[in-house]
Parts: structure tokens; C-alpha cells; sequence
């Protein structure tokens, strides 16, 4: 530019222009402690155009640019479409140094040099809305799915149950075994085992004295019986005292004809099943031997 020709207008420019830079200058430090004054804001937007727009009638291109990125962050900020922070302050602050040393060189009629890359292209992204660079919002996790129960893992409703015909079977089958029992026993009540004769004579003649010679007796009667001898017959007076002489001893009750008479008669009563007595007429049998009474 020509100083020479437009000194009237320089003059003028550089009255206004560096009243303006004096309250820029106050306006952004009140600007740090009141960051959403809209009156402010816009204020400071107004200082930033009116410069620029009197360095551009100038052709004051250097001061142009900068002026016009810094408004522009302004005019961001009025519109709410971004925040002011420290690190738009710290830029803002260096644009400001930054027109206020080309304007000095305005003034002492030499060419201004022209802002610093780095801080044109720091004021160019704070000209942006705030949103283009917000961090994104933070995805949301889904919550993970349930996993489904397996029918399988299910217990069943009737895994431990059981039916109503099911269980009168069971009723069914606990009345039949009391009633199936006694009727065993009922066949048998007329008849002596082998363990209750061998019981009574434990309590005779003392546990374990006659248990080599149960089976005895019963050999030798069954091997002295004629073979055909039906289960009815009697049994003879030989054989009845064969079977005492094993009992008690050989001889015992031989020469007892007091006993031999009784124990003839008894002998004489035909037993129901052959080779077994039953227990009236062993008790009979106990008090023709040893008296009634006895052994009851």
C-alpha cells in the first residue's frame, strides 16, 4: 500500500482501530470470567469486524485475515454452538498479540507481518461448531441376553410324584399282606417245627444239650418204621422206648411200669401226620413224664 496517498484515511483507521484493541483487550479478560455473557460476545465479535473491515478498505490483507478467522470464532460462540475454555482463550489471547503487532507496524508506516501458520490454522478449528470435534458420546452396552434354560435342566412336575393308580395298587397290595400271612400260619398252627421241639428241650434239659441228637431220634425212627407204614398208624412200645432211651439213657424207663402204662396209652392215640406230634399232645406227653403242671 501507499501511505502517502490515503494518509487522511490511515489516520483515521488508526484512531478508531487502536481504541477498539484497547477494549478488546479488557473484554477478553472479563470475557474469562464470564464466559456465556452473549453481550459480551458480541461486543468483542463487533471489535474483530470493525478492525477488519478498516485494514481491508487499507488493503491491509495480513491484518485482514487474521481479524476475519477471529471474528468468525466469535460469531461461533454468540450462536452457542460452542463453549469458551482455556485453550480458546490462550488462541484468542495469541490472535489478539498478533493484530496488535501488526497494527504497530501500520502505525510506524511499515509493511505488517503476517500472522504465524500455527495460529491461523489454530483460530480456523476453533471457528468450527464445538459439535464437529465433540468426543462421541459413549456407546451404551447392551446387556447381555439371558441364556435360555434347557427343558432338559428343568426339574419335572412329576419327576417325584406319584398317581392316584398308582398308589391304590399300593394300598391294595398292604391290605392283601396282612391277610396273606396269617392264613401261612393257620396251615401250620397244628403242627411242631424242628426249631420250637428243639427249643423245648433247651428249656428241659438246659441250651445245647440235645443239639447233636435232634436229628437222631428222627433218623432212627424213620429208619426202624416198616416201609409201609401209612401216615396214619401208631406208634409201637419198642419204638417209643427206643426213642426215650436215646432221649434220656438206655434203661431208664424201662423197669417203670407206672410209666409204661400212660406212655402205652398215649402211644396208642394215632398221631395226624405219621412222624409229626403236635403240641397238645406233647404237652400230654411232658405231664404223663414228669407229672402236670410241670413244663406249662
Amino acid at each position: 500500500m501507499s501511505f502517502g496517498a490515503d494518509e487522511e484515511i490511515l489516520q483515521d483507521f488508526l484512531v478508531e482501530a487502536g481504541e477498539i484493541l484497547e477494549q478488546l483487550s479488557e473484554q477478553l479478560v472479563e470475557l474469562e470470567s464470564r464466559p456465556d455473557d452473549m453481550n459480551l460476545l458480541n461486543a468483542i465479535f463487533r471489535g474483530f469486524h470493525t478492525v477488519k473491515g478498516g485494514a481491508g478498505f487499507l488493503q491491509l490483507n495480513e491484518l485482514v485475515e487474521c481479524c476475519h478467522i477471529a471474528e468468525n470464532v466469535f460469531d461461533i460462540l454468540r450462536k452457542g454452538e460452542r463453549r469458551v475454555d482455556s485453550e480458546l482463550m490462550d488462541v484468542v489471547l495469541e490472535a489478539l498479540d498478533a493484530v496488535n503487532g501488526m497494527f504497530g507496524e501500520v502505525r510506524e508506516r511499515r509493511e505488517p507481518t503476517p500472522a504465524s501458520p500455527e495460529l491461523l490454522a489454530a483460530l480456523s478449528r476453533l471457528a468450527e461448531p464445538g459439535g464437529a470435534e465433540a468426543a462421541p458420546a459413549p456407546v451404551q452396552q447392551a446387556e447381555p441376553e439371558p441364556v435360555p434354560v434347557s427343558q432338559s435342566a428343568t426339574p419335572s412336575a412329576a419327576a417325584g410324584d406319584i398317581t392316584d393308580s398308582e398308589f391304590e395298587q399300593l394300598l391294595d397290595a398292604l391290605g392283601d399282606a396282612p391277610a396273606a400271612a396269617p392264613s401261612a400260619q393257620t396251615s401250620a398252627s397244628d403242627e411242631i417245627t424242628d426249631d420250637e421241639f428243639e427249643s423245648l428241650l433247651d428249656q428241659l434239659h438246659g441250651k445245647g444239650q440235645f443239639a447233636g441228637t435232634v436229628e437222631t431220634p428222627a433218623a432212627a425212627v424213620g429208619a426202624s418204621a416198616p416201609a409201609g407204614v401209612a401216615a396214619g398208624d401208631e406208634i409201637t412200645d419198642d419204638e417209643f422206648e427206643a426213642l426215650l432211651d436215646q432221649l434220656h439213657g438206655k434203661g431208664q424207663f424201662s423197669a417203670t411200669a407206672e410209666a409204661a402204662a400212660p406212655v402205652a396209652a398215649v402211644a396208642a392215640a394215632p398221631t395226624p401226620a405219621g412222624d409229626v406230634i403236635t403240641d397238645d399232645e406233647f404237652e400230654s406227653l411232658l405231664d404223663q413224664l414228669h407229672g402236670k403242671g410241670k413244663f406249662v
